[in-house]
């Protein structure tokens, strides 16, 4: 009787050790919500805008846009904070400028936005962001006032469509064009005059993940 009871002890200790083999306990990294970040540069293309504010048009010329993200995951895509920033090129007319107006000015951008999910291979990227476009850091020919040196808020829209590629299982590439709706301050606008702006960017980049699975 009792080597009948020894086997069979022997026997169930072997079976629960077989079972808790084929049973794979995440790692606390990839039980987390995948948390990655993102870099891109963009070729960027702006409308040019009248500013009320200081009686003066615009005339914004190409710039290079570098944007940079951090994204979390969710089970139907990702959700993120988004900066970018661009030196804009631009000639002012009216206001304080002068015949030969020549100088940059920096936009910044500040979004909230959602991702389409990532998925291995090749796949098509769907990208929605909410936020504050900025005018500001005026350098050039002109001496503007202190009113015109005050940043230019606008409500902003962005929408993004594009493709990727994973590279491995924590890396992928993206190329997206993004067009943006920015919706400006309506203060000074003479009639007619429209207070929105388009933007055209492409830009390139890669998506690193910290933490996490695709």
């Amino acid at each position: 009787m009792t080597t009948r009871t020894l086997a069979l002890a022997v026997a169930l200790l072997c079976a629960s050790r077989a079972g808790a083999q084929l049973i794979k306990v995440p790692s606390l990294d990839e039980s987390r919500r995948p948390l990655s970040v993102s870099v891109h540069a963009g070729f960027l293309q702006t409308q040019d805008r009248f500013d009320g504010q200081s009686g003066a048009q615009w005339y914004l010329g190409e710039a290079m846009q570098y944007r940079a993200a951090l994204e979390l995951g969710t089970k139907s895509g990702s959700l993120a904070l988004v900066g970018s920033v661009a030196d804009v090129p631009i000639a002012r007319s009216g206001g304080s400028a002068t015949g030969f107006s020549d100088g940059t000015i920096q936009l910044r951008q500040y979004l909230a936005a959602f991702r389409t999910p990532e998925t291995e291979g090749a796949h098509q990227i769907v990208d929605v962001g909410l936020g504050l476009s900025q005018w500001t850091a005026y350098s050039g020919t002109d001496a503007l006032t202190a009113d015109e040196r005050k940043a230019r808020n606008a409500f902003t829209l962005v929408v993004g469509y594009g493709f990727g590629f994973t590279l491995g299982s924590r890396a992928a590439f993206n190329l997206v064009q993004d067009v943006s709706t920015l919706w400006g301050s309506s203060e000074g606008l003479p009639s007619g005059r429209s207070r929105m702006v388009r933007q055209y960017t492409t830009r390139v980049g890669v998506r690193v993940m910290l933490r996490g699975r695709r």
